[in-house]
């Protein structure tokens, strides 16, 4: 079974009808919603990514297992005949003696706008592999730095969807991070022991949706 044909599968069977684009925190699903800023912090310094990265590491390494499979999913607008590139920063990141990856390329972009022409397109890649064999820390860098200008970068939307826990997850910027699961027990202890990085302005509908 192809990696896209894998994806599908467990967002059917998991998430029925989900589809992955942002914001994830809103579709519905139980969910918990993570505050990556330090308010302390200046975005001219390099303490504020140092933090931001610290933070997602910290919400990686509570809720991933060193052997949980896993599948990344890159996706990001294009122009034209343009495509992600497997010499690109993110690839760096993986094992190629582990990771199983597949393109695609489509002729819409991932959101449709007015003024949208045939060029504007979309392309994603997903990549498998165990999380033990994938640098997460490195994929946190790169996204943190994506609306800055600073490198390494990974521009594009990032999911990283658990197979093992069932979970998926989106580090959408520099930020904050969305967790969706159906294991409303799996989001509850989550919850306690990250929240002290549980986003307040949602807090709320947190605790309502989790019925804690």
């Amino acid at each position: 079974m192809s990696l896209i044909m894998q994806l599908h599968s467990f967002l059917d069977n998991v998430f029925k009808s989900l589809k992955l684009t942002q914001p994830l925190f809103f579709k519905g699903f139980p969910a918990l919603r993570f505050d990556l800023q330090d308010e302390m912090l200046d975005t001219s310094d390099d303490a504020y990514f140092t933090e931001v990265v610290r933070r997602m590491n910290k919400i990686h390494e509570i809720t991933t297992s060193k052997n949980d499979e896993v599948l990344i999913m890159l996706q990001r607008y294009t122009y034209k005949r343009r495509k992600i590139r497997k010499y690109s920063y993110l690839f760096k990141l993986f094992n190629e003696a582990t990771a199983t990856y597949q393109f695609k390329r489509s002729k819409a972009p991932i959101y449709k706008a007015n003024g949208d022409t045939v060029a504007d397109r979309s392309c994603l890649v997903i990549i498998k592999d165990k999380a033990c064999n994938i640098n997460f820390k490195g994929i946190f860098v790169g996204i943190s730095h994506a609306d800055f200008g600073r490198t390494p970068i990974i521009r594009g939307e990032l999911y990283i969807v658990n197979l093992t826990k069932a979970t998926i997850t989106l580090m959408y910027d520099d930020r904050g991070c969305d967790l969706v699961s159906n294991n409303i027990q799996l989001l509850k202890d989550y919850y306690v022991e990250l929240n002290d990085l549980v986003l307040e302005a949602n807090r709320s509908d947190i605790i309502e949706r989790l019925n804690i």
